[in-house]
């Protein structure tokens, strides 16, 4: 049996489980040459979980995976300086935090942006993707908000396949190749 459920109507002794923060901070392996391995990410990330900006599907009493969620300018993740600072250096850590930030704050122009999306592979191929998907489209719905959008990478087939059988499409490529990823969108149906 799957459960998705908001991060944030966990308990706190639930939220204070490392295993349960580092599925959420193992997501931002696309960005490991700013944020390093997953050790550095869970210790620059792991304590600075919004947890209403998470949703997490449980199989069997077991989280399996979470999907992240950026809107009304409050991502999944609080920027701050001092871990970055902690964990590389001053001046490392100062160059990387801008950088991240960098990479955070482009994400900014969509209203309801899938953030992240991971289900471990040992749960793949059970719907929880699906079920995950179906869940932010309800989400953004209750937020008043007519779209969830996302970015996938381009060489992720995998992924956009699986976003486009859930009713995205794709979106005009970008004037900026960089990052190399494809926008995408799905409409939702207003929630009374």
């Amino acid at each position: 049996m799957v459960a998705i459920v908001p991060g944030s109507s966990l308990t706190p002794d639930l939220l204070a489980d490392p295993k349960l923060s580092r599925l959420v901070t193992d997501g931002r392996g696309s960005l490991s040459f700013i944020l390093g391995n997953s050790a550095s990410r869970q210790r620059l990330l792991g304590e600075n979980i919004h947890w209403d900006r998470i949703l997490l599907a449980f199989e069997d009493g077991h989280a399996v995976g979470y999907a992240a969620l950026k809107y009304r300018m409050r991502g999944p993740f609080a920027l701050r300086i001092k871990p970055f600072v902690r964990e590389f250096g001053w001046l490392s850590g100062t160059l990387r935090f801008a950088a991240f930030c960098l990479s955070e704050w482009r994400e900014w122009r969509y209203p309801f942006l899938l953030y992240g999306l991971r289900v471990r592979k040992s749960a793949r191929n059970h719907g929880i993707d699906s079920a995950m998907l179906q869940a932010c489209s309800k989400l953004a719905a209750t937020c008043g908000l007519a779209a969830v959008y996302l970015e996938v990478p381009l060489a992720n087939d995998r992924a956009r396949h699986l976003y486009l059988q859930n009713g995205f499409s794709l979106l005009r490529k970008r004037w900026v190749p960089w990052p190399p990823v494809r926008s995408m969108r799905r409409d939702v149906e207003a929630q009374p």
